[in-house]
């Protein structure tokens, strides 16, 4: 009975760290987004530097971010070249993540939305 208790705690802890994880790592194109960077999508020759310099900032800060058009986001206004960071389920986890980004990307600030894909 010990062995059964001790996994049934261990399978609860685990539902809670997972339930806590951005939807991001669930595959989710959809919910609260951490907006790290945006600039204007036009001209495109200049989404080249905005991705390196953003990445590296990234980096110091030990994130990963998504980028892709605002076009392609529901919810955000066009004509941008966003880097992001989630989606999280719950606004509370977006802004704890925007908090900790904040040294690298002053202007962090979240943004729900959704992903439309290619």
């Amino acid at each position: 009975m010990r062995v059964l208790s001790i996994a049934l705690q261990a399978f609860a802890l685990a539902a809670v760290a997972f339930s806590a994880a951005p939807a991001q790592g669930q595959g989710a194109n959809k919910g609260w987004w951490v907006v790290v960077a945006s600039y204007p999508a036009d001209p495109p020759e200049r989404q080249r530097a905005d991705l390196a310099r953003t990445e590296a900032a990234a980096a110091r800060c030990g994130a990963r971010t998504f980028n892709d058009l605002s076009l392609k986001f529901r919810g955000f206004a066009p004509g941008y070249n966003v880097f992001v960071v989630g989606a999280y389920g719950e606004r509370s986890a977006a802004e704890r993540k925007a908090r900790e980004l904040k040294p690298c990307f002053p202007g962090a600030y979240v943004k729900y939305g959704e992903h439309l894909g290619e």
